[in-house]
């Protein structure tokens, strides 16, 4: 029947839009817990691991804030930096400017650990005494950069992002950092690990207590989002609307559907 194609075709376009309100390769939240720890561990893993040696470099820690600046900036699905990281108290309370790395990659092979490791590898392009690049090399920098102490991290599912041309279904990674790194000096003081810590703890080559953050607990957020929530009511809504309006027509115009 002709109707049970018009049903067919519903049911397709109620899949379509299941697929763009729920991604295929769903991603973590910000407040995703092992995401957190991830990020973190990940940040300060490579922080430790500087050649030579870092006297002053800091443990990384988590910051909220710094984490839903740069979800917002992820949403947005452009391979470009955020224009507000230099504007006071826009984009953090306390951090201005504001520093920042980007990665963008196919959802199917997103990890924290492999961005990282992706901006890690930019050492290879980086002379510490010289303090100099022969390539790309400012993501390295930023991850290793002494005195940023906070971070926060978000990824985003894009369909496209804007300046990333043929890529599709992607992974939108960025990361915040507070303070801002890359200035023009080398990005941590060379010497023995921790020396230049006054009295902080040293653990694993880095100054600074091991502290988990723990996500705030009171107001729980809906792992959907507003356009997900909004598809989830309507959908159901539009499609028994539809189903309707068909039956309506049929019985009006009985002629108007031809039967096998």
């Amino acid at each position: 029947m002709k109707i049970t194609f018009f049903f067919a075709a519903l049911l397709l376009l109620d899949l379509f839009t299941c697929r763009h309100a729920y991604p295929q390769y769903p991603l973590p939240d910000i407040e995703d817990a092992k995401f957190i720890e991830d990020c973190v561990r990940a940040h300060n893993t490579f922080r430790s691991k500087v050649k030579p040696p870092a006297s002053n470099m800091l443990r990384m820690s988590w910051d909220a804030a710094l984490a839903k600046t740069a979800k917002a900036w992820a949403k947005k699905c452009k391979f470009k930096h955020n224009i507000y990281l230099k504007m006071p108290r826009k984009v953090h309370p306390t951090f201005t400017p504001v520093g920042e790395n980007i990665w963008t990659g196919t959802a199917t092979i997103f990890s924290v650990d492999a961005a990282l490791n992706d901006w890690f590898n930019e050492v290879s392009s980086y002379d510490f005494n010289t303090n100099s690049c022969t390539g790309m090399c400012g993501h390295y920098t930023q991850v290793v950069w002494a005195e940023s102490y906070k971070v926060g991290c978000a990824v985003h599912f894009c369909d496209t992002v804007d300046n990333f041309p043929g890529l599709f279904g992607a992974a939108h990674f960025v990361c915040d950092y507070g303070p801002a790194g890359n200035y023009p000096r080398k990005p941590y003081k060379a010497g023995q690990a921790c020396s230049g810590c006054s009295n902080q703890k040293c653990v694993d080559k880095l100054c600074g207590k091991t502290k988990p953050y723990i996500p705030p607990a009171e107001h729980p957020h809906p792992s959907c989002d507003q356009y997900c929530l909004s598809v989830s009511i309507l959908r159901p809504l539009l499609l028994v609307l539809s189903a309707g309006a068909v039956l309506l027509v049929q019985q009006r115009f009985p002629h108007t559907f031809f039967y096998e």
